[in-house]
């Protein structure tokens, strides 16, 4: 049936009534062979409703299916859907039957999903006056599109671009004509003026009509132009491209003034010179005052030369000096230099201490309790700190040293780094020690009072400001809701405000609590399982670990001599503060490792305790901190900005560092910002 209606299409639309049926039928079927072996182009005939009912190798080759796979399918199969959503097949085969048939180009898909641009003929068939199906013819144009497309985006960029060149050419000798500071002229390849802008005419004082034309030899002094340098300068120009020099020039009344000159050469596409700019900028002043200074630094220089010598006379008498170890340091107490007494007394050379931090002269006591930089922030403070202890050697042994530390001051009275002269007193310091052997109580009692002080001068900070504050914004908020004019919603807002502001301190009083228990604890100690401790705290962190949704590795930990309550605080604020300060979409990973350092592998703050110590390492994955605030962190109520968690009180890691100094340990933080924290633990094994 499809193949007769074809026959009979194809008949209708190419040849006239046969009188001979055989002849008419063998035709047919000829011309039905050629069409189906053509390959450039789709040639379908579709039913009356777009059907399709007959395929040749064409649009086999073009769209990708068999006739198998397409014969009975309608046509709109080859458009994109954009096309069939707008309905564009129907219209095509609806202006076809009216005007007897329509061409269209445009995107068409493959069987493969592919597009490729398709120009299409579609012709209306008719048999016995009535339309009975459709020619639909098409071909492949998509190299043709591409190129043309190609084509067209290139004349427009291209006008585009020539659009600009003459905006920014316009923009160009717009700028040039308006600029004031700069006299900015043009000329031709003999010298001649044939441009000038008003910064031209408010420099040498003509006015366009009075210069155009002239040489601009008329600017020069007349020892310039007898010594031919206009021409020397457009001969440079004309070799390297540009030519500059600083000189005095000619305004239109004869005044000198000091320019500034820069002739650039001008070419052609062929390379050839055309002419020249020259670009002239005032600098009479500057000129002025290069010469004053050029004087004033002539006078520098000789007054340099004598502070050199006298520097150099202090200089080798502080070396030359034996009695006394004579450094300088800089604003954070690294060494700067180094003399012949430092060396006498300390045992390093230049080249072993220069650039070190004094701190490594400091026994570990001293470096626990900051005294290296209590010193430092003493001399910055009041000019001068003096202090006497035990230092240490090179070799390991201590020496009693007399030590008087000196801030040094810039012209400003900005502090820009210190002086330090030690004195090595320890005969001195072991007789005094034969004769106060008695008064050793009475020292250590001192040094007690010392701490207590520096906690007491903490725990008043906190009263003057930590908790004052909290106070006055409950005196502020309770004071509005008192105000006539508010209304239930405010107050309530007040309420919420008072209520957060009481947690707050609540939350704080809490802190100083059981920071001042592990103060004041009696330091009753026994045999500890650092592992039950470990399940202890974990068991109480249970629902804020599962809310965080924590994850906590350990190697199986030592047992130890300790205080089980202040062990208990040291895990329990290590891990909450693990936990606290995570990453945003992050949970939480904290792992605890543990290993056993011998007296050569420990921090050199623990090497005079000539024992064995167990170093837990506390690792997370949360927020982290710089490294130059490891120090700082265990200050009590030092609190760091973390944006996304702003809750800690400051006394966590205060709290820490108490129970390891009561332990007879030590604590260092490891920190990159976002990148997690670690803190190393050390404590004595048993």
């Amino acid at each position: 049936m499809q193949t007769t209606m074809a026959a009979l299409s194809i008949n209708q639309t190419t040849h006239p009534p046969s009188t001979s049926p055989g002849s008419s039928q063998f035709e047919d079927e000829r011309f039905q062979r050629v069409i189906d072996e053509v390959e450039d182009y789709a040639i379908i005939l579709l039913d009356i409703n777009g059907l399709i009912v007959s395929w040749n190798k064409g649009a086999g080759a073009i769209k990708g299916y068999t006739a198998t796979e397409i014969i009975g399918k309608s046509h709109k199969l080859f458009y994109p859907s954009e096309d069939i959503q707008k309905g564009l097949p129907g219209e095509l085969l609806h202006l076809a039957a009216e005007n007897g048939r329509v061409s269209h180009e445009g995107w068409r898909v493959r069987k493969n999903g592919t597009r490729f641009w398709g120009s299409v003929t579609i012709t209306a068939i008719h048999e016995k006056g009535k339309i009975s199906g459709f020619l639909k013819v098409t071909r492949d144009l998509t190299d043709k599109k591409i190129a043309e497309d190609k084509y067209n985006n290139s004349v427009e960029e291209l006008k585009l671009k020539n659009e600009e060149l003459q905006k920014e050419e316009e923009r160009y000798h717009k700028m040039i004509s308006e600029i004031s500071d700069y006299a900015i002229i043009l000329l031709d390849s003999d010298g001649k003026i044939i441009d000038w802008n008003k910064g031209a005419e408010k420099l040498k004082g003509y006015k366009p009509e009075e210069i155009i034309g002239k040489h601009f030899r008329i600017f020069y002094p007349q020892e310039d132009r007898d010594r031919n340098l206009p021409q020397q300068l457009l001969q440079e120009a004309l070799i390297n491209g540009s030519a500059r020099h600083e000189g005095y020039r000619i305004t239109k009344e004869g005044t000198r003034f000091w320019g500034n000159v820069v002739i650039t050469a001008l070419h052609d596409d062929s390379g050839n010179v055309i002419g020249f700019t020259k670009v002239t900028k005032d600098l009479t002043d500057q000129k002025a005052t290069q010469d004053k200074i050029a004087i004033f630094m002539q006078e520098l220089q000789q007054k340099n030369e004598e502070l050199r010598r006298s520097e150099e006379r202090y200089h080798q008498m502080i070396a030359e000096v034996q009695d006394y170890a004579i450094l300088l340091l800089d604003k954070a107490g690294n060494i700067q230099n180094w003399n012949t007494g430092a060396q006498l007394i300390k045992g390093y050379t230049a080249q072993e201490a220069i650039g070190k931090s004094f701190r490594m002269f400091y026994t570990a006591e001293d470096i626990l309790r900051h005294l290296p930089e209590k010193l430092l922030k003493e001399a910055e403070e009041t000019g001068k700190a003096n202090t006497e202890g035990w230092r240490k050697r090179k070799d390991g042994s201590l020496f009693w040293g007399s030590i008087v530390i000196t801030a040094l001051h810039d012209p400003e009275n900005k502090v820009i780094g210190f002086s330090k002269v030690t004195r090595d007193l320890t005969e001195r310091k072991q007789a005094e020690d034969f004769l106060r052997s008695s008064k050793t109580e009475m020292e250590a009692k001192n040094i007690e009072l010392q701490r207590l002080n520096a906690e007491l001068t903490s725990f008043a900070y906190v009263v003057s400001h930590d908790l004052k504050e909290p106070v006055r914004k409950i005196q502020v908020f309770a004071g509005r809701q008192l105000e006539p004019d508010k209304s239930a919603e405010q107050i309530k807002e007040f309420s919420n405000k008072i209520i957060q502001t009481v947690s707050r301190m609540k939350l704080m009083m809490e802190s100083l609590l059981s920071y001042a228990l592990i103060a004041n604890d009696p330091m009753s100690r026994e045999t500890i399982d650092l592992n039950n401790i470990l399940a202890a705290v974990e068991a109480d962190l249970e629902v804020s670990i599962s809310e965080n949704n924590a994850i906590i590795r350990s190697d199986k930990l030592p047992t130890i001599q300790g205080i089980p309550f202040q062990l208990y605080q040291l895990f329990l604020n290590l891990l909450s503060n693990s936990i606290k300060f995570s990453q945003p979409e992050k949970s939480p990973e904290i792992s605890i490792t543990t290993t056993i350092l011998l007296n050569g592998q420990l921090p050199e703050e623990l090497k005079l305790q000539k024992k064995k110590y167990h170093e837990l390492i506390f690792s997370d994955n949360g927020t982290g901190f710089d490294q130059d605030q490891a120090t700082k962190i265990f200050d009590v109520f030092r609190r760091l900005q973390i944006i996304n968690n702003p809750t800690g009180t400051g006394i966590g890691l205060a709290i820490v560092k108490k129970v390891v100094e009561n332990h007879a340990g030590y604590v260092v933080a490891e920190g990159k910002l976002n990148q997690g924290a670690k803190f190393h633990v050390y404590l004595p094994a048993m």
